[in-house]
């Protein structure tokens, strides 16, 4: 499986039908990924995929807060720079708190797996996201309805999420619910930051 640091479209989608297995509830799903040394290392080019579409999600920053919009070439490249910046970090510091966990709670075994299958799962969840994005601008629905919709598709995540951790940690329900609730927090607080960042 070495190359570059992008993986192929194979082994996305073979991730990707990996992930859904686990969401079904199905095992099997995790002899798709890629867990070797190598394949730990090129999970995290799965951002390189993601990458497109975390773009557009910021983009939503400037409906929210119009002022914000770059008026030049300098500012866009700006805002995309230091959006990129942390997204990198939301991408990396999820492996690192579940290296930092895997000690904690004796899964050393299983650590290589869950950031894989993590790293794997930032993917889906990026063009999950994209859906309610993407109907801000394509369709006349009011920013209640938008707001609405954008919970539930977050809930969404999360609920899927779950069940992809339980299934890599073999069901144990208080380790699930405690990643789960560790990686909420981390991605809200990480844009909470960029926000933050972003609008100024």
């Amino acid at each position: 499986m070495a190359g570059g640091p992008v993986p192929t479209r194979l082994e996305a989608g073979r991730s990707l039908a990996g992930l859904f297995y686990l969401i079904l509830g199905n095992r099997d799903g995790l002899r798709l990924f890629g867990t070797s040394p190598d394949g730990f290392w090129r999970s995290f080019g799965a951002f390189f995929w993601a990458w497109p579409v975390q773009c557009f999600l910021w983009t939503g920053i400037w409906r929210a807060a119009p002022e914000t919009r770059p008026e030049t070439a300098q500012g866009l490249f700006r805002f995309f720079f230091v959006s990129t910046g942390f997204d990198v970090v939301a991408w990396v510091l999820p492996a690192l708190l579940l290296l930092a966990v895997s000690q904690l709670f004796g899964l050393s075994a299983k650590a290589s797996r869950l950031v894989v299958v993590n790293n794997w799962f930032g993917l889906l969840s990026a063009y999950i996201g994209f859906f309610p994005a993407a109907l801000r601008y394509l369709a006349p629905v009011s920013d209640t309805a938008n707001a609405f919709i954008s919970l539930a598709v977050y809930a969404a995540v999360i609920w899927l999420y779950y069940r992809v951790i339980r299934m890599c940690v073999e069901g144990d329900l208080m380790i699930t619910i405690f990643i789960s609730l560790m990686m909420v927090i981390a991605g809200l607080t990480i844009s909470e930051i960029a926000f933050s960042a972003l609008t100024r």
